[in-house]
Formats: C-alpha cells, structure tokens, sequence
C-alpha cells in the first residue's frame, strides 16, 4: 500500500469512522485483512473525535470573550500596564529639578479637558516622556503622556490643550479597549487553529503509522501557541507578570503597527476641538499644530495631517455654523475661545529643550 492510499484510508476514519471505510476496496486498498489494523485505527478515529469536540469547546469559549463587558477594574489594569510599556518605550517619564512643577501644570491642564468629557471620574493622570519624538500616546484608564519632542514645538496652551484632548477622547472612546478585545479574541481564535491543527497532525500521523510502522511517519510542523484558553471569565489582574507581558507587548506592537482605525482617529479629533472650546481654548490652534506632526510618530501610525486638518475644518464650520440655531440644541460655543500662552514651567522647559548645549 503507498502512502496517498494510506493517508485516504487514515483521512476516512478520522472523518467518517469504520462505517464511512466498510468497502475498502473502493478505495483501492488492501489492509491484508487484519482486524487488529482496523480495531487501532478505529481508536485512533475515537482519539480525533475527542479532540475536535476539545477544540469546539474551545472555539465556543473565544466567542464568549468576544461578546463579553469588560470592567472598569480590567480597563484600569491593562491601562497601568499599557502605561507602564509607553513609558519604558518613551525613555521614562522627565527628570530634573523642574519635573515636578511641570508635571504638575500639565495635569492641571489635562484634568481641567478631562472634566469637560463623558468620562470625568476617570483617575486622569499626565506625564511627559524623555523622548525627542513628537508624540502623545494613552493608556485605558485615564493615561495620557506627550514626550519632550512634542513639547518644544509648541507655540501656546491651546496646542497642547489640543493634543491632551485628543487622547483623552481615545480614552473617553474606549478606542484602545476595542482594540484589546479585538486582539484578545483573535489571538484565542488563533490558538485555537493552531491546536486543531497541531492534533490533526498528530492524530493523522498515529493512523499512518498503524499502516507504515512508525519509521515511515512524516512528523508534524511546529507549531506556537501564544496564548492558552481564554475564557468568559478572563481577568487581567488575575494573570502571572509573564502573561500580562505578553499580552500588552503583543497589543502594543498591533497598535504600534497599524494604529487605531481611522474613523476612531477623525474621532478622537473632532471631540478633541469640542473639548477645547468647553475648556475655553482656541480649537484652531490644535488645526495649526497638526501640520508640525511628522508623518509617524513613536507609536502608531494616523491618517495623513492634511485630511485630518481638512476634516477638523469642516467639523468647524458645521459648529459655527450651529451656533444660535434652535435654543433646544446644545452647540459649542466657539466665539469665547482664546489663545493662552504657555505657562512659565512648560515655556522654561520649551525654552530649555530649544537651547542648544555646547
């Protein structure tokens, strides 16, 4: 017998069983008549049978994390840990003998534009990052940090204002918890696959070995299993240091390459300058500050800063255009918004970062 007869005889029984192989000799094999052949092969069909309904558990569980409500006690635990992996990317949080000072104007900055979001209560926390990058990330939670590269090229408050009240709205948007989830199922989901195949391999390769004798046996591909079971149960705070290092570095390096998608991006600016006006900031200034970004930044990649400017335009006019209309609508007023300089921490730090050292 050679191996494609074999491999149909072994493929049958794990798909059908005995009954489905009765008439072997419509398949053109010849088992030599031994029952023993069949009574191992039928173990091993039992054997697959077994474990496709293993993995149907399994499939059943990566649909129940999907459909699952995360808690706030689970948004706060990855966004520390999230916080925690931007922080050691950016180079750490500021040193020096204005840190505090300059901490402390930011978050008063900060938390002034998180009071006038969906989500005030949030534990709102602020930092810069020793980083020359311009760029400002967050963490779920109420974490939000722009690097030092950001900060020397601002020209007033309401630029970083601005900045602030972007990332504050992916917070208030839960547009990094989407993206969590999203990896977590996908990465059971993988795991999954991953594991039917791995068992379909060694179960096909136990049948061909009942026939060809184990020397004849191709051995099955290797295969990485990055994550165990995750079920409708599944607790952050419950896991080893090493699993939430896995997951947060495996969601970091997902967010890092394509970003967040592009409707939460045009999102997360449009309640970026509504914010702005309720805070009493030009939101204008956050349009003009658009155009010093780079094309990428320390971490994720956005939409182009011209259709992003071109968006924020036209989300503008719509406002204006809305003030003074029905006296039932509820409009931003952007008629006393203003331009505010820096404060004296944030102008002597810019300053400091602008100077050349000899």
């Amino acid at each position: 017998m050679n191996r494609r007869q074999v491999t149909s005889l072994a493929a049958c029984l794990l798909m059908g069983g005995l009954s489905s192989c009765a008439t072997l000799q419509q398949l053109g094999i010849n088992t030599g008549g031994s029952s023993s052949t069949l009574n191992q092969l039928g173990r091993v069909a039992n054997e697959h049978a077994e474990a496709s309904k293993h993995n149907a558990e399994l499939r059943k569980e990566c649909d129940a994390l999907a459909a699952r409500a995360i808690t706030i006690e689970e948004e706060y635990a990855f966004g520390g840990a999230v916080s925690v992996n931007w922080v050691s990317k950016g180079g750490g949080l500021i040193q020096g003998t204005d840190a505090k000072t300059l901490h402390q104007q930011l978050n008063k900055i900060g938390k002034n534009l998180a009071a006038q979001s969906s989500r005030p209560g949030l534990a709102w926390t602020f930092g810069v990052l020793q980083s020359e990058g311009v760029n400002a990330v967050s963490g779920p939670g109420g974490y939000v940090f722009v690097t030092e590269g950001l900060l020397a090229r601002l020209d007033n408050e309401a630029q970083l204002a601005g900045v602030l009240a972007h990332e504050i709205a992916h917070i208030t948007g839960k547009h990094a918890m989407n993206e969590y989830q999203t990896y977590l199922v996908d990465q059971c989901r993988a795991s999954v696959t991953a594991e039917e195949a791995r068992t379909g391999a060694k179960t096909l390769g136990k049948a061909v070995s009942v026939v060809l004798g184990p020397a004849q046996v191709l051995p099955p591909g290797e295969l990485r299993t990055l994550f165990g079971r995750l079920t409708q149960n599944f607790d952050f705070n419950a896991l080893g240091a090493e699993a939430i290092k896995s997951i947060t570095d495996g969601y970091i390096a997902r967010v890092s390459k394509q970003g967040f998608r592009q409707q939460d991006e045009y999102a997360a600016d449009r309640e970026a300058v509504e914010l702005m006006a309720s805070a009493g900031y030009a939101p204008e200034q956050y349009v003009a500050f658009l155009e010093k970004l780079p094309d990428s930044g320390l971490s994720t990649e956005h939409p182009s800063k011209q259709k992003r400017q071109q968006e924020l335009n036209k989300h503008l006019t719509k406002l204006r255009e809305s003030a003074g209309g029905d006296e039932f609508t509820t409009s931003v007023d952007l008629s006393q918004t203003k331009v505010v300089p820096l404060r004296d921490a944030l102008h002597a730090h810019r300053e400091a970062l602008a100077t050349p050292t000899p």
